[in-house]
């Protein structure tokens, strides 16, 4: 007997999609690309900055690969935006890395190791120009998703994306709360001019 999936009725509201518009598709974007400050030559630090962008970037995958048919219970998908859902090209194994090696623990991680098989930059850098002509869609339906004020950040974004360097990010704590303010600056030029995964630093002497 095959058991066919129940056909998905949830639809976002207005409010509910401006809303994860504006806080957490942008967050899943900026911490996808952007990179926090840490000490290059700590491997620790750059196991936890790079895991964490990966983790950013494959929510992204599935937002942008899922149609509204296909969306698991409440899932934000890209369709929600007037977006089209299609697959996004990139190597074959980078959906088998991040679903077997860094988000399941499955005997497939014994192929890999940090030296013999790193982490593949396209786990990045290939959800770059779908982020690219997504914030260019949203920015050209404005009225639709919020109001003027509400896409200033996703114009700095855009611009950083589009410079064809390394976003780095900061965010403080403060006695309040968090800082309402998330800062983006330009660092190094990339290879590629799109999003790549951090080097790391081998000490010397």
């Amino acid at each position: 007997m095959s058991c066919k999936r129940k056909p998905n009725s949830f639809v976002p509201n207005d409010e509910q999609r401006g809303s994860l518009l504006h806080d957490s598709v942008w967050y899943e974007m900026v911490y996808a690309f952007g990179v926090s400050p840490h000490e290059e030559t700590d491997y620790c630090a750059w196991e936890h900055v790079n895991f964490s962008r990966m983790g950013h970037a494959r929510a992204l995958y599935d937002f942008f690969e899922t149609s509204i048919a296909e969306r698991r219970s409440e899932d934000a998908v890209s369709e929600d935006f007037g977006f089209s859902a299609r697959p996004i090209d990139r190597p074959a194994n980078d959906r088998t890395r991040l679903n077997k090696q860094l988000f399941h623990l499955t005997y497939t991680r014994l192929q890999y190791n940090e030296t013999s098989k790193a982490w593949p930059d396209t786990i990045i850098s290939s959800l770059h120009d779908r982020c690219v002509e997504f914030i260019r869609h949203i920015l050209s339906h404005k009225s639709e998703f919020g109001a003027a004020d509400d896409f200033l950040k996703w114009e700095r974004l855009l611009d950083a994306l589009a410079s064809g360097r390394e976003l780095h990010i900061s965010r403080r704590f403060l006695p309040t709360g968090v800082s309402t303010e998330q800062k983006i600056h330009l660092g190094r030029r990339l290879a590629g001019g799109r999003g790549e995964l951090t080097k790391p630093c081998i000490r010397t002497g």
